[in-house]
């Protein structure tokens, strides 16, 4: 954006004002968007970020006329570096209410139900859905539901971690955990995308159905910046463009 002091300048100036306000015009529209490797919510395919949430997030920016980029990095990291950096977003992120003053949260953006998942054929699990505390159950690393876990009693020592939510699939699979927490789309798309029947895994029980999803972003991210991506994302839900992502997503591959 050219301002009034670029064109009051004297000539000499003229170029090098211009520039530096323009030059902050652009910072101030850009947001780096940081998530994991979560299908179908958000992963990458083929050199390109795709996903549920990523789709509706690219689709919100340009609407608000933001430029966004796309960074696909473990869970933890991304948390620590939206935590840390202006002017970044991380998703898809449950809102808790132990992680509420840590962001500025932009949503909802989808409603969270997650539930403790074993393999059908598993001969440890416990027969009461209570006993989570005996079973070795494999969790993203800072997750939410590594919380919500600890919050349901499960000891810590009782936690596997790993980088993401492949990681975590793939254990469950080999039998190196007992049990893994997804949601229900979540977990449909792995078995599917692994070419795996549907009643390779059975539900424990429900872990929660609290914290629905948003887009969370740095606490001093430019208010401007936070209200035009939630006004857009409030236009695409009117419109019924955030339903009509979700639909593409639902026949996994």
């Amino acid at each position: 954006m050219v301002t009034l002091r670029c064109i009051t300048a004297v000539l000499g100036a003229v170029s090098v004002s211009c520039a530096v306000a323009h030059a902050r015009g652009d910072a101030d529209n850009n947001l780096v968007a940081y998530t994991e490797q979560w299908p179908p919510y958000n992963f990458e395919e083929h050199g390109k970020v795709r996903g549920v949430a990523t789709d509706v997030l690219r689709a919100a920016c340009a609407h608000a006329q933001l430029r966004c980029s796309f960074r696909v990095v473990p869970w933890a990291r991304a948390l620590k570096v939206v935590r840390s950096t202006p002017n970044t977003v991380l998703y898809t992120t449950a809102r808790r209410p132990d992680r509420e003053d840590q962001f500025v949260w932009v949503g909802p953006l989808l409603p969270r139900t997650t539930w403790v998942y074993i393999r059908t054929d598993s001969g440890s699990a416990p027969k009461n859905a209570n006993e989570l505390g005996q079973l070795r159950i494999g969790v993203v690393r800072e997750e939410a539901a590594q919380q919500d876990l600890l919050a349901a009693g499960v000891p810590t020592q009782s936690l596997v971690e790993a980088s993401d939510n492949d990681a975590v699939f793939r254990m469950l699979m080999a039998g190196m955990v007992h049990a893994m927490v997804d949601t229900e789309i979540g977990m449909a798309w792995n078995l599917r995308s692994q070419g795996r029947p549907m009643h390779t895994v059975s539900k424990l029980r429900k872990l929660s159905d609290s914290g629905d999803y948003y887009f969370a972003l740095n606490v001093q991210s430019d208010p401007i910046v936070v209200r035009k991506l939630q006004q857009a994302l409030d236009k695409l839900r009117s419109e019924g463009r955030i339903d009509a992502i979700v639909r593409t997503y639902e026949p996994a591959p």
